[in-house]
């Protein structure tokens, strides 16, 4: 048991070391376009996001999350506390205690701006799920006083706020590279990594951009 958790730890947390190892290339196109307030910069349009198919994200589609870096796997929604809803964010991994496909996602918003997600925007993020009628409003992401990533939020919400930030990442055949980053109203953004809390491998906020875990989206 020992060996395993040491397992899943260091896949967890080695994020730095496996982008160096594991990206395959590396390039400067497609420089990462932030928003900006000034008025000089009203008629910005910010790059799209997109899914592996080199689509465009939008808003109410379905599509997996996933974790590109070898030993990494999709996002996916479980419940490890025996609560009424599931509401644990975690991440499936490449050995065979968390093996599995992830739980797909659509990407939602309460102000409209078109149905295309853009890097840097306001968004809400859901899981796609059957549920029950005590638990139907208990699948959008936030992040709790612990910093993991969980459900139970609410679209509208300012604290429940996330983005999608661009990279230059190519790893292996995956060219469409994130970040994921939670976005609370008035306060910084923190990028999302990882977690290993409870013997679990949970999605959590971190406080540089040095643990991050890279992300790719594909269509459900």
């Amino acid at each position: 048991m020992k060996s395993i958790s040491n397992i899943l730890s260091f896949l967890l947390f080695s994020s730095t070391l496996s982008l160096v190892a594991f990206a395959q290339s590396f390039t400067s196109e497609n420089p990462i376009v932030l928003p900006t307030t000034s008025h000089d910069d009203d008629n910005l349009v910010l790059p799209e996001v997109y899914d592996q198919k080199g689509d465009p994200l939008r808003i109410g589609e379905r599509y997996i999350i996933n974790n590109p870096l070898l030993g990494g796997g999709s996002v996916y929604l479980d419940n490890i506390g025996n609560l009424k809803c599931p509401n644990a964010v975690l991440q499936h991994l490449s050995v065979p205690e968390f093996l599995g496909e992830g739980t797909p996602v659509m990407f939602v918003r309460k102000s409209d701006y078109g149905d295309v997600v853009r890097v840097m925007t306001v968004v809400y993020i859901k899981f796609f799920v059957e549920t029950t009628r005590l638990c139907v409003n208990e699948t959008v992401w936030k992040v709790n006083d612990e910093g993991l990533v969980v459900t139970g939020g609410n679209v509208g919400n300012e604290n429940d706020i996330f983005k999608i930030m661009q990279t230059d990442l190519v790893i292996g055949d995956m060219k469409y590279v994130y970040k994921l980053l939670h976005c609370p109203s008035h306060l910084e953004c923190k990028y999302i990594g990882g977690n290993f809390k409870n013997g679990y491998p949970h999605l959590a906020t971190v406080d540089d951009d040095k643990h991050f875990i890279p992300f790719v989206f594909i269509k459900a």
